[in-house]
């Protein structure tokens, strides 16, 4: 890491810690390396190597919390800073004011990764003697990208990997296609995190991500979003990423299209849904929204811990499995992450932390305060990488007799205008303040809670005659509420679906792994 960032962020430090407004505060340092490539109709159209180096802080003032993110690091600029982050925090007034205790907030142990992969920190010291745990290769053994001689990769030979590696997926497939674009984006993240009750991590992270679009001639629009921090592994794995899209493209390219007006579904009204695994896990990483403390304190959850939400069946765990893109051995305070069961025999059984809430609920944080992408946005309570376990249904058992079957949604949103408004809304980083704006809540949503749906398009489906795929459907829309989940029927095979998700305008990651689901819904064009 860039000895400016370290002594910039212990500089931050000392000034909160020896501020008498700061109850407490973490600061992150920050050194980025990232490859930037554009991959359109065959060509590499873009690539560049980018470095950033920054310093986060997430200070509490008044109980109330402010963050900010710096890339120039000239004293008098950050002092500047540091006093606006103050001012706003303070005059935040928050009704219900954040604690921390010292034994919530400081943790010396990271159960699991450390002995195998690097030894991660959280007791008091300089942080000269700390040893760093690597993100990339303690959740997933990644190496970053280099030529074997400890160079780094550069960005256009990336960008070759990848154009090389979607078009010999394509190779042979029988579709001319109006357009493909392929963006690669592959990041080294350093970061050292101190705070005020005395803990320290320092941690490197490799993350990538390529995201693609195809268009067939006369054919649908087919995305794809592919992430990792296994490093160099994940560049390597394209090749069947895209030979996965490929499969797709030919099966979507290859259907009659008829649109919904046209359809036995015209009308509206419920049919038999089967949502495949990528679609699946769409909705259930929309659906653990409702999981957030936050969510809730915004009067905004219909589901409360201990209510049914689904069949015996259903069991959902927030888990970090190595390699994931959304995993991370430590979350923004910093807190070891660890598993959790949201969702266990259908019933619910937790919700999502950060330390504050943790406290307020009288329960435990298990790290889900996550950092934005590229950290120009306040972390915010977020899952991780859903688990959701595998049913006994056989694909062809889900498919008898239903209506349709959705290969992809596109993003789902709150049908509940006032919930769709506070989470698209600019939210201090206090999940407190929440209650809040729940009091400021207009009195025509006093139902919020119990008034909840998401509306679902659908990007890829296809109308079902006796299980198989008879034409494929345009202009369809699903509208799910969570009681609908009760009579799901889970499958037996699961996929991951990876991407991101944007919170009070934080961009954070989020991975699924789930099974088909089929369940009765709404379908309107």
């Amino acid at each position: 890491m860039d000895e400016a960032v370290i002594d910039a962020s212990e500089a931050v430090l000392e000034r909160l810690e020896t501020d008498d407004d700061v109850a407490y505060a973490a600061v992150g340092g920050v050194d980025r390396r990232v490859a930037d490539a554009v991959v359109a109709d065959g060509r590499v159209r873009s690539a560049n190597d980018l470095r950033e180096t920054g310093v986060w802080w997430r200070l509490f003032a008044d109980g109330a919390a402010d963050y900010r993110y710096v890339t120039t690091l000239d004293d008098d600029h950050v002092e500047e800073v540091i006093a606006r982050s103050l001012r706003s925090a303070r005059m935040l007034d928050q009704s219900t004011p954040a604690s921390y205790d010292w034994g919530t907030v400081h943790r010396a142990t990271h159960p699991g990764w450390g002995e195998s992969n690097g030894r991660g920190t959280t007791d008091g010291g300089d942080t000269d003697d700390r040893e760093a745990v690597d993100d990339g290769r303690a959740v997933g053994d990644g190496e970053a990208a280099d030529d074997g001689e400890g160079r780094a990769v550069p960005a256009d030979a990336r960008a070759e990997r990848v154009r090389t590696a979607l078009a010999d997926a394509f190779d042979g497939v029988d579709v001319d296609l109006d357009r493909s674009r392929a963006t690669l984006r592959d990041e080294r993240v350093e970061t050292l995190v101190s705070t005020t009750t005395g803990s320290a991590v320092r941690t490197t992270l490799d993350r990538a991500s390529v995201e693609t679009t195809v268009v067939p001639a006369g054919g649908p629009t087919l995305h794809r979003h592919d992430g990792a921090t296994t490093g160099e592994r994940f560049l390597d794995s394209l090749a069947d990423r895209f030979a996965d899209l490929a499969s797709r493209t030919r099966e979507a390219a290859a259907a009659d299209e008829v649109a919904l007006d046209a359809s036995p579904l015209a009308g509206g009204g419920r049919a038999d849904v089967v949502l495949g695994p990528l679609a699946a896990g769409e909705l259930l990483h929309h659906l653990s929204h409702y999981f957030e403390t936050d969510l809730a304190y915004f009067g905004s959850s219909p589901v409360d811990v201990g209510d049914r939400l689904g069949p015996e069946s259903l069991s959902v765990a927030d888990a970090v499995p190595p390699g994931s893109w959304a995993a991370r051995a430590y979350d923004a305070e910093p807190r070891p992450t660890q598993p959790v069961s949201l969702v266990d025999d259908g019933v619910v059984r937790s919700r999502l932390h950060d330390v504050s809430t943790a406290i307020e609920e009288e329960t435990h944080p298990a790290g889900h305060l996550l950092p934005a992408l590229g950290f120009d946005g306040p972390p915010r309570i977020h899952a991780r990488h859903l688990d959701v376990a595998a049913g006994g249904a056989s694909e062809t058992a889900l498919r008898a007799d239903a209506d349709l079957y959705v290969e992809r949604l596109g993003t789902p949103r709150f049908g509940n205008e006032a919930t769709r408004t506070k989470r698209a809304s600019t939210m201090p980083p206090s999940p407190l303040y929440a209650k809040d704006i729940a009091e400021s809540t207009p009195a025509e949503f006093a139902d919020e809670a119990d008034d909840q749906s998401l509306h679902l398009p659908v990007d890829e489906g296809y109308l079902l005659d006796g299980g198989d795929r008879a034409a494929r459907v345009t202009g369809v829309d699903l509208t799910f509420a969570p009681a609908d989940l009760r009579a799901a029927t889970l499958g037996g095979t699961r996929r991951t679906l990876t991407g991101t998700c944007e919170k009070h305008k934080t961009r954070l990651p989020f991975a699924v792994t789930a099974p088909a689901v089929r369940l009765p819904l709404v379908v309107r064009g």
